[in-house]
């Protein structure tokens, strides 16, 4: 089978939505389909180079469109999907399906070649896009109200809709009143990256001493991820435990606002900021840490949980869409409601408790496991399979 990704984000640049484009990637290229990946260029020192962009570890090819960089963003760059050569080649690939990571940019182009090839149209929804409207400069009430409507407007295009979790999809359900079917599958996690991470890699990277309790945070550093309230929680954790440090792994437009923060409220010492970190990186500082916090009440799919617990990492977070739907609360970790002193009392618990510790590492790995790449692609491919065989 062949396959046609489109998307307004991927590597170099680092997410979720990137991670899971490249897990579903891996896992359909494993089981012998090819994958076609058309996606913005990234422009800048900070990012690789040309010959770097168009290549992939495991896609078929990689084709990049003009982009600029967003303005409430520079770090994120928006696809300009104007072009003429993409019905061509597509048309040379002789793909089976288009399958859109987007809805915008990326996203429309895509829809618009599927109707001109007359292959099906999928779609993932991986983001509760609504509450991204901060980005936008114009009034927010009226913005999420667009914004649903064109989302509305958009799924009634597609073939399938992908969410990533059971209460997204009751969500899509809900607000767009869809007659398209709409399933739940999971990003898988890529258990191989453990196999060889260096546990001792981030204490040595950032200077820790064995004897500090490690606190890691990975995501992306904005508003919508509520970084502030991990910080605010640290606060209150250092108080009974100050021997514990604070690691915010990964980049993002407020990154100096909290380090700001931290220096400000006494904590500057204790907390550290690493930037983001590539595949590699990533699995070393969870196998590094000692326990995941996460506040975030946007996910759609807790893929970052998934990675902690994949590393063994017991887990406190706020007990949000995403997240609750990979978290075991009392089994893995122990979700909290969205308040800087529920979450520091958890994650006191936690650390103050090795039995307590080493029964959520065990388990979380055992849950991790559940979300193999290879299964989720799978069924993937069943989805592909159901349609095409109705056309």
């Amino acid at each position: 089978m062949k396959i046609a990704f489109f998307t307004d984000s991927y590597a170099p640049y680092v997410s979720g939505v990137v991670r899971s484009l490249q897990r579903f990637t891996k896992g359909l290229v494993q089981e012998g389909h090819e994958v076609y990946i058309f996606a913005p260029f990234y422009y800048g020192k900070k990012f690789r180079g040309e010959i770097a962009q168009q290549s992939d570890p495991y896609a078929t090819k990689v084709f990049r469109f003009y982009s600029v960089p967003a303005p409430t963003c520079p770090d994120y760059f928006l696809p300009i999907p104007i072009s003429i050569r993409a019905f061509k080649v597509l048309r040379e690939l002789d793909v089976d399906i288009i399958h859109t990571h987007a809805p915008f940019l990326s996203g429309q182009l895509g829809a618009n070649l599927a109707r001109k090839l007359g292959v099906p149209l999928f779609f993932t929804h991986h983001t509760v896009y609504q509450e991204y409207v901060h980005y936008v400069p114009a009034p927010q009430k009226a913005t999420k109200a667009v914004v649903i409507n064109f989302l509305k407007w958009y799924c009634r295009q597609c073939d399938h809709i992908i969410a990533p979790t059971e209460m997204t999809r009751e969500m899509i359900l809900d607000l767009y009143k869809l007659p398209t079917p709409v399933t739940t599958l999971p990003t898988g996690v890529d258990l191989d990256p453990y196999d060889d991470a260096d546990p001792t890699w981030l204490r040595a990277s950032l200077g820790i001493p064995q004897e500090q309790p490690v606190i890691l945070s990975l995501g992306r550093l904005s508003k919508e991820k509520s970084p502030g309230m991990l910080l605010q929680a640290f606060s209150i954790i250092r108080e009974r435990l100050p021997e514990a440090v604070f690691v915010f792994a990964g980049g993002g437009p407020i990154r100096e606002a909290l380090e700001q923060d931290a220096q400000r409220m006494g904590l500057g010492s204790h907390t550290y900021f690493t930037g983001p970190l590539d595949a590699d990186q990533v699995a070393a500082a969870y196998m590094g840490a000692d326990l995941f916090m996460f506040a975030s009440q946007t996910e759609t799919q807790g893929l970052v949980s998934l990675e902690a617990m994949a590393g063994g990492l017991p887990i406190v977070a706020v007990d949000a869409s995403g997240t609750n739907a990979v978290v075991v609360h009392g089994k893995t970790g122990f979700l909290t409601p969205p308040d800087p002193e529920a979450l520091a009392e958890k994650a006191l618990q936690v650390l103050q408790s090795p039995e307590l510790m080493a029964e959520f590492s065990a388990q979380a790995r055992k849950q991790a496991e559940q979300y193999s790449v290879t299964a989720t692609a799978s069924r993937l491919v069943k989805l592909y399979e159901s349609v095409l065989n109705q056309s």
